[in-house]
């Protein structure tokens, strides 16, 4: 069988952004861009008569809503008029996409239909924008007085709000809703009736960790405080029998890690009343490198409320009807949208365990899938089974994680192998198809990886990693590196490589300067030192702290550069490979930097690479010519040092 090569992914289709109105549905593909390899192109498919065909071909259209079950509204830019949002109407039975609405800014979002005549529309707004224009020079610099003053993924946002606005198609009339608080920040927005509930808080120097829950009455303008700010994180919102629920964690017990409850908000007092105690994952928490699109975790449906939740590797569909709790679907893969048709059929984009993205229906209890996007990439391909293998925890009894065999595997043969280890910690490895892991079993290589204690998917107690990074969950992972090595004679404990990215990062950092069992490693996009990273990173100062278990670094200093891999670097032997991008306010370039430049000072061999242009997602959206780049470097660093030992 041929093998999975690193260019593969450009053939790769990712699927997302899934809505239904009647029997119809529409959702995006996005597709790497094969020529310049420096885009993506993002087009409309439509599932009509249970058959998946294209409804649009432009390669930019992402942002839609359903206008009647036959016409789709979204917004682009077609034309490429200088900053302008152009929303555009198609029909799902034929033909081209029509301009109806023009808007000055490039940057308007189609959120919701509010009724046959309004649209509720997004925008982020830039409250120094009038300033930056009348100063020709203001290109040159950028001046903060806010925190975060840039964000990963978005930028420089110091001063950027995102605002919400209606649109009326018949009078034309575009309004900005709260413009009487330009630092106001609407976070999420639901609708029901002519009600619009959202969360937000208005903010001058810093931005709150937790937001407010409002309510405003389109009809007569009322805007009610429901939640005040800094008491819940709010999760998500919805109806039931016309009650309002939250799903929300006061973090009084977790931490801003805790997992959410469902509250009901009580319509006189807006007290939150516990009415389902859930605590465990909300949403899919399941990491890979082949899902572009963002993934959606509840709808409501004939008045009950479903949602998804990750259970250890793999994704389940739960379903609330006002007092319980109850499992609706359960798959063995990873679900990254759903919804229901009208008929009940459930449909939803995802990937089942070795496999890529496709879209599938439930109907009567039986799995369908409706589309074969990636089906021929995957035609006569070696796709490396993930076997599972158990291991002993510290603390957590048995868990598991899983190895790949290479391709042609001969047991008479010594192979070398390959450690990856996920971000987070608060995520999630699944038995689904994982690009890189794949190139590396094609290429040769044993690759094993585990969701070690601090992973999502099984409760508060096991994610909880306050004052545990570089203990618990460095003992987990080296029992489950003993148990797979113990387990396969044929890896060659003399080639054993070790990568990671973010928190993965940091667990190479940390790694290296605690063992010598590998021979190489690359650490991408990490965090080496807890006294600089948590006012660089632009999370840094509520989530370093709340990893530390501090409100201050002052309260324990010893104890935060114990915990920093760069403490160690004295004693690494390890020849290390460091992957950053110069964009990357997650984890910036500087701590990767450090880590780089100690094991320089030490005369260990060692190498940098920084990517200009790219942030924190290089490895799941960079430009594509970006991820070729990163995945020929990590995998020609450890061919040089598993081939030469």
């Amino acid at each position: 069988m041929k093998a999975v090569q690193i260019k593969d992914f450009l053939n790769y289709s990712n699927l997302g952004n899934l809505k239904t109105k009647g029997k119809n549905a529409v959702f995006v593909k996005a597709l790497p861009d094969n020529d310049q390899q420096d885009h993506y192109n993002y087009t409309l498919q439509m599932l009509k008569n249970d058959q998946v065909s294209s409804l649009s071909s432009f390669g930019k259209e992402q942002n839609f809503v359903f206008e009647t079950e036959s016409t789709v509204l979204f917004t682009g830019n077609r034309q490429n008029k200088e900053n302008k949002t152009v929303l555009y109407r198609l029909s799902l039975n034929g033909g081209e996409a029509q301009p109806i609405a023009e808007f000055n800014h490039a940057n308007y979002k189609l959120e919701k239909i509010i009724n046959q005549n309004e649209l509720l529309l997004s925008r982020r707004v830039d409250l120094n924008e009038k300033a930056k224009k009348e100063n020709q020079n203001s290109d040159d610099y950028d001046i903060f007085d806010e925190t975060p003053a840039y964000f990963n993924n978005e930028g420089i946002l110091n001063k950027h709000r995102d605002r919400l606005f209606t649109y009326n198609l018949q009078t034309k009339k575009l309004t900005e809703l709260l413009a009487d608080d330009p630092y106001f920040q609407i976070d999420q927005s639901w609708l029901k009736d002519n009600l619009l509930f959202f969360t937000g808080c208005s903010f001058k120097r810093k931005a709150h960790l937790k937001t407010a829950l409002y309510k405003l009455n389109f009809g007569t303008g009322k805007l009610d405080e429901l939640i005040p700010c800094d008491q819940y994180e709010i999760f998500d919102l919805f109806f039931i029998n016309d009650q309002t629920y939250v799903v929300a964690s006061d973090q009084k017990e977790y931490g801003c890690e805790e997992n959410p409850q469902i509250y009901l908000v009580n319509k006189k007092s807006h007290q939150l009343s516990l009415v389902a105690s859930w605590g465990k994952t909300y949403g899919n928490a399941i990491i890979g490198d082949i899902c572009l699109l963002e993934t959606k975790p509840s709808t409501t449906f004939n008045n009950q409320f479903y949602f998804l939740t990750t259970v250890t590797d793999h994704n389940q569909i739960m379903v609330f009807d006002g007092q319980k709790i109850e499992p609706y679907f359960e798959f063995d893969g990873s679900m990254d949208y759903f919804a229901f048709q009208n008929d009940g059929n459930l449909l939803f984009t995802g990937a089942k365990n070795n496999e890529l993205q496709e879209l599938y229906q439930v109907a009567d209890g039986k799995l369908t899938q409706l589309s074969h996007f990636n089906d021929v990439v995957l035609k006569d391909v070696y796709v490396a089974q993930a076997h599972q293998i158990n291991y002993r925890s510290t603390k957590d009894g048995i868990q598991h994680g899983w190895l790949l065999y290479p391709r042609n595997f001969d047991k008479n043969k010594k192979y070398p192998a390959i450690l990856d280890v996920h971000g987070g910690p608060k995520g999630s490895y699944s038995a689904v198809f994982f690009h890189e892991m794949q190139v590396w079993a094609s290429h040769g290589y044993f690759v094993l990886f585990a969701n070690i204690h601090g992973s999502d998917g099984q409760g508060n107690d096991y994610a909880d990693m306050r004052s545990q990074w570089g203990k618990i969950d460095y003992q987990d992972l080296m029992k489950f590196v003993d148990t797979v090595l113990k387990e396969t004679p044929a890896i060659d404990q003399q080639k054993l490589c070790i990568t990671g990215g973010s928190y993965g990062g940091y667990m190479t950092n940390w790694a290296i300067g605690q063992t010598d069992r590998f021979c190489a490693a690359a650490s991408q996009r990490s965090m080496a030192n807890w006294f600089s990273d948590p006012f660089l990173s632009d999370i840094g100062p509520w989530d370093d702290f709340y990893a530390l278990g501090i409100d201050n670094l002052n309260d324990n200093p010893e104890f935060a550069w114990q915990q920093s891999p760069l403490k160690y670097t004295d004693h690494v032997k390890t020849p290390t490979l460091f992957l950053n991008s110069d964009q990357d306010y997650r984890c910036p370039m500087t701590e990767g930097l450090q880590m780089f430049r100690a094991l320089n000072w030490h005369n260990v061999e060692t190498r940098m690479i920084i990517f200009h242009g790219e942030n924190h997602e290089l490895s799941r959206s960079g430009k594509p010519k970006n991820r070729i780049k990163r995945l020929e470097e990590i995998t020609s660093w450890f061919d040089h040092y598993t081939s030469n030992k």
